[in-house]
């Protein structure tokens, strides 16, 4: 069963911009979440597609898309992937 996508409202507007701006950029992002949505249950348990922060950020998980870092969470009880940001990897990682 696929997972359930929700996201923070302001990147619902980033992303909404992101598809009048830059359409690959967009396509290339949303197979990923659909590929996310799809097999989060198996990518969950693999540590080399979903990546955790530290401590005391270990709850977000993030993957790289597009030479940036998208953020988000995975409720199992819910099914649901929640989005938090898409933001480049310099803001994450410097």
């Amino acid at each position: 069963m696929a997972y359930n996508i929700t996201m923070e409202e302001e990147l619902e507007e980033q992303l909404n911009n992101l598809k009048n701006v830059n359409i690959k950029e967009y396509t290339i992002l949303s197979k990923k979440l659909e590929e996310m949505q799809i097999h989060a249950t198996v990518l969950l348990n693999h540590n080399t597609r979903f990546k955790s922060f530290e401590k005391p950020l270990q709850d977000y998980k993030w993957i790289e898309i597009n030479e940036k870092i998208l953020v988000f969470t995975i409720d199992v009880s819910k099914q649901e992937i929640h989005l938090c940001e898409y933001v480049p990897k310099e803001e994450v990682f410097y």
